[in-house]
């Protein structure tokens, strides 16, 4: 499905150059330790899942806090506009090997961040906080053995990088070590894993966190998730191969903004093959996304930096300022870290999917007449944490910069599952190979892959997607999942081998290994990869078919049989004539045509490949279903907005209209209507063109002020539209309370809240939201009154509203305290303020307090939105006079209960005679929904309230004479 979206940055063309060049900022040498005893000698690590208890299982220390999309103007608005619409169809080879690598039994440690890297022979693979060696048909040689054992320092800090430098035949093995903000690195001495290592140290100025390394002809690459100081590095890698004395110098990346409150992690290239232009400068990429809400971002890019050393002269040396490459519109934000993204199927607990930050690794690799990198993160498909992966192929060469060549978002629009933690390469033939998770609350998480030909249409993985293995159990303990996954190329530069985490049994994650190749293999291997026509539309009893061919084999092939059939029947056999060379395609158009004349029918095509002695005929034959469109048919998909929220008022209504039929439309009419009130009509003056979509926002807003259910139905009014069961679409939101939620299992938010007599020890409460209505406290006016506040998490701030006018709305001039602080955890955190006297807000009123940390929320002063981390906690409060001794107004019970569907009995039960009282009810906008008189009994006040004009919600009811008030918070169901 296309979007119609006319973007005024996509008017740019080309890429916005590079301008000044920058020197380094830090600038240092190795420790270099000496050499390791050969692996195969080291201690083994003996797994016990006896031992393992997955509740106290280490947590690699990650606190990293993605927002949600801050700048709710940026696009795109409603949904990814370059999904892909189906999966792939080509089926490539099996698997080559299969195998289960590293266990939390043996690493103990949550999140795996597995990662791996083949060699001629073997395939080193390490995780927290292990690391194991295999050959290449999957049996263990080496390990497993504690990273600590291996860099023989005992230090188990975990993310580790495995990489095989394929231009010096070397290992290279890297954790970090958080004693010193160092990083521990090693380099084998031969092309033998199981041997000894070259061993360094560097340490840095500020903690590496979340180290990302890549291999390049002039250094070893390598970024990190750093708060202040340098991000970018480069080793001096011809020094560390030989065990010699190695410099390392960083870098600080001019004009970047970083997604705040995540991960702060540009990303190296890495280069694939032994080929590269001599004076390639090492490259850094990075993702900006104007959803981040920082005003220097006005669109959606990417940045590519360049480095250029001078191992010589280090300080000569520089990196420059970035290229910035416009994108199609992406969201790159999901749920805030640490809540998860993800469902599980039969657990409320999510993992995460890790967005904000491009997946590791970028693969470079160059091709003589071009170069090609290949980058690709998460993106949000739909708004609601539905992922896929968004993925480029960048190109550039001599006399070209870096710029998109293609781009597109995999995941599948026939199915809900996530697609995520995805990492990608490019064969010698410029395939390109893309392994991922899977996952949702229907599928537990698991491994997938697919892939594209060269050559194949630009933007599409089409290969058929292929399970690695299917997940079994879930994780209930915690969030965390990945933080990485790892796909690298094998030397013969044809088989992509990848590793990625999964569950074979409830919170016990296990790594899986794999290795695939797209091409190469095969002598005599030929498929349909393709049916370009026809498609869609309005069709005819004689349609064309016209197919191309792939030669996925070593050898040439000619005058290649094929067969057509249209609903399994066959048409006709026929031969593509001439020569196809090894990796190319070529078409054919058959001389049969096939009937496809029936209107709103779909037929399924099939075009074959027949060729004798094919040795792989699993991708001979492809189908693509096609219909045959009504001429005039447009429909309502989808009602974009409004959605459930809380404070609903006036709201905009945008609809997504598809045109199903043959024919472009324009100048039609929409409608909408809520709760079957009046139709709004308008007229839709745009073009949409057959088989697009178009959103469309009407200019007359809907009303949704009340609280509870709405029901929304829009329809498409085409003159002469042919199909009108697709016309209508009828969606019901709700106009939620204000009752915000958050994150407080860290510990965020109150852990101590005093306020006069209210001295409220509490926990975390569910969803962050804590509601302590039934405790009261008497406060005085023209007093100094102290509020005291602790937590469980550092570097919190919290704000006081007293609803002074009991309309259940905090306003701004309501509120009393604004961002105190509370720096420490477990320390009395006090704030002050004074009322002073007003004779008409003696009485009972709502108190609402928020918290939240620092660095994910920029001020707890909105009373509503939900955040990130941080919780919500409502109390009442009386305000009274020394002056006014009426403390049997205040102490006497307001009650009100439900005494029919609709009908509510209010009771305020006194022998105090206090003139005429009266009671209004608000709902959460400070809308007056009910009043009336009470009337005197002998045992008090009493009414009874009609509700039956009022939606179900949560409301306030206040009961009041001249003098006093009191309030009380329902539930109206």
């Amino acid at each position: 499905m296309k979007k119609l979206l006319i973007l005024l940055v996509f008017l740019i063309v080309g890429t916005i150059y590079a301008q000044d060049d920058y020197s380094p900022q830090f600038i240092s040498e190795g420790i270099y330790l000496g050499e390791t005893m050969p692996f195969r000698d080291a201690p083994v690590v003996t797994p016990s899942s006896s031992d393992y208890n997955p509740t106290e299982a280490k947590i690699i220390a990650n606190r990293l806090r993605q927002p949600r999309k801050k700048n709710s103007d940026a696009l795109p608005l409603f949904g990814d506009p370059i999904l892909q619409d189906e999966l792939g169809k080509i089926v490539t080879r099996a698997l080559e090997v299969n195998f289960d690598g590293a266990t939390a039994a043996e690493g103990g440690a949550t999140p795996p961040d597995p990662t791996g890297a083949v060699g001629p022979d073997h395939y080193v693979h390490a995780v927290n906080l292990v690391i194991k060696m295999y050959d290449k048909d999957g049996t263990l040689v080496a390990g497993p053995t504690s990273l600590g054992d291996f860099f023989e320092n005992g230090v188990n800090s975990g993310d580790p990088i495995v990489m095989y430098d394929q231009i010096a035949e070397r290992y290279f093995i890297s954790e970090f070590n958080t004693a010193n903000n160092g990083l521990l690195i090693a380099i084998s001495t031969t092309t033998d894993p199981t041997g000894t290592y070259h061993l360094y140290e560097f340490p840095l100025d500020s903690f590496p966190d979340y180290p990302h390394y890549s291999v390049w002809h002039d250094a070893y690459y390598m970024t990190a998730n750093k708060f202040s100081g340098n991000t970018v590095y480069a080793l001096e890698r011809e020094k560390m191969i030989d065990g010699l004395p190695a410099q390392i110098v960083g870098f600080t990346l001019p004009d970047v903004e970083f997604n705040p409150g995540t991960v702060n992690s540009p990303e190296p290239a890495n280069l694939l093959g032994t080929t590269f232009p001599a004076d390639a400068p090492g490259y850094i990429i990075y993702l900006q996304d104007d959803g981040w809400g920082i005003g220097s971002i006005t669109f959606d890019h990417l940045k590519v930096w360049e480095v250029n050393l001078d191992w010589d002269t280090i300080g000569s040396s520089s990196i420059s300022s970035p290229i910035e490459i416009p994108t199609m519109p992406f969201e790159s934000t999901f749920a805030p870290f640490g809540t998860g993204d993800v469902s599980q199927p039969g657990t409320g607990q999510k993992i995460d999917m890790i967005g904000g930050v491009i997946s590791y690794m970028v693969n470079y690799r160059s091709f003589g007449g071009h170069n090609s990198m290949t980058v690709n993160f998460n993106v949000d498909t739909d708004g609601n944490d539905r992922s896929g992966i968004r993925w480029f192929e960048l190109r550039n060469d001599a006399s070209n910069p870096w710029n998109i060549f293609q781009e597109g978002t995999y995941t599948s629009a026939s199915d809900s599952h996530s697609r995520f933690m995805g990492s990608m390469a490019m064969d010698a033939a410029g395939n390109i190979g893309l392994a991922f998770n899977i996952a949702s609350g229907d599928l537990p998480v698991g491994i997938r892959y697919t892939g594209r030909f060269d050559g194949d249409p630009l933007g599409e993985m089409t290969v058929a997607e292929t399970t690695i293995i299917d997940g079994v159990g879930v994780q209930t303990f915690s969030n965390r999942f990945g933080d990485y996954a790892h796909l690298t190329m094998d030397p013969n530069n044809f088989t992509f081998w990848h590793t990625a985490e999964y569950f074979p049994a409830t919170n016990n994650w296990t790594t899986r290994i794999a290795s695939f190749s797209l091409s190469g293999g095969f002598a005599n291997d030929v498929g349909v990869n393709n049916i370009i026509s026809p498609s869609n539309g309005v069709l005819t009893s004689t349609e064309t078919v016209e197919v191309s061919v792939r030669n996925y084999g070593t050898d040439s092939q000619t005058n290649i049989p094929l067969q057509l059939r249209l609903d399994g029947s066959l048409i006709a056999s026929e031969v593509l004539s001439g020569t196809i060379l090894p990796g190319e395609t070529a078409t054919h158009t058959f001389t049969a045509t096939v009937d496809l004349s029936t209107l709103g029918q779909t037929y399924s095509i099939a075009a074959k490949t027949a060729l004798v002695g094919d040795e792989f005929v699993a991708n001979d034959e492809l189908t693509k279903d096609v219909t045959h469109l009504f001429g005039d048919d447009i429909g309502v998909t989808e009602i974009l907005e409004p959605v459930t929220a809380e404070g609903m008022a006036s709201e905009d209504i945008t609809i997504r209209i598809t045109n199903f039929g043959a024919n472009s439309q324009t100048g039609f009419d929409v409608s909408y209507t809520v709760d079957g009130g009046a139709p709004v009509v308008e007229t839709i003056a745009a073009t949409i063109d057959s088989e697009e979509s178009f959103d469309y926002t009407f200019t007359v807003p809907g009303d949704f002020s009340s609280l509870g259910s709405h029901t929304i139905i829009a329809t498409t009014l085409l003159v002469g539209d042919e199909d009108p069961s697709n016309d209508s679409l009828e969606v019901t939101i709700e106009n939620q309370e204000c009752l915000p939620s958050a994150d407080c299992s860290f510990g965020d938010g109150f852990t101590r809240f005093k306020i006069g007599t209210i001295d409220n020890f509490s926990g975390c409460s569910p969803d962050g939201y804590g509601d302590f209505t039934g405790m009261n406290t008497d406060l005085l006016f023209d007093e100094t009154i102290t509020v005291t506040a602790q937590t469980g998490f550092s570097n919190q701030f919290y704000s006081v509203w007293i609803d002074y006018n009991d309309n259940m709305v905090y306003e701004d001039d309501e509120r009393v305290i604004s961002d105190a602080p509370m720096p420490d955890v477990g320390s009395d955190a006090n704030a002050t303020f004074t009322i002073p006297f007003d004779a008409s807000i003696i009485g009972v009123h709502l108190l609402r307090a928020r918290a939240g940390w620092i660095f994910s929320e920029d001020t707890t002063t909105d009373p509503c939105i939900d955040f990130t981390y941080g919780e919500t906690e409502d109390y009442t409060i009386t305000l009274v006079t020394l002056s006014v001794s009426d403390s049997e107004f205040y102490n006497t019970e307001l009650v009100i209960y439900p005494v029919s569907s609709d009908m509510y009995q209010l009771e305020f039960s006194t022998v105090q005679d206090f003139g005429t009282l009266y009671t209004e009810m608000y709902n959460t906008l400070g809308q007056k929904v009910y009043s009336n008189e009470l009337d005197r009994t002998s045992s008090g006040y009493e009414a009874e309230m009609d509700l039956t004009s009022v939606s179900a919600g949560v409301y306030l009811v206040k009961v009041f004479n001249t003098e006093y008030s009191t309030v009380k918070r329902i539930i109206v169901k």
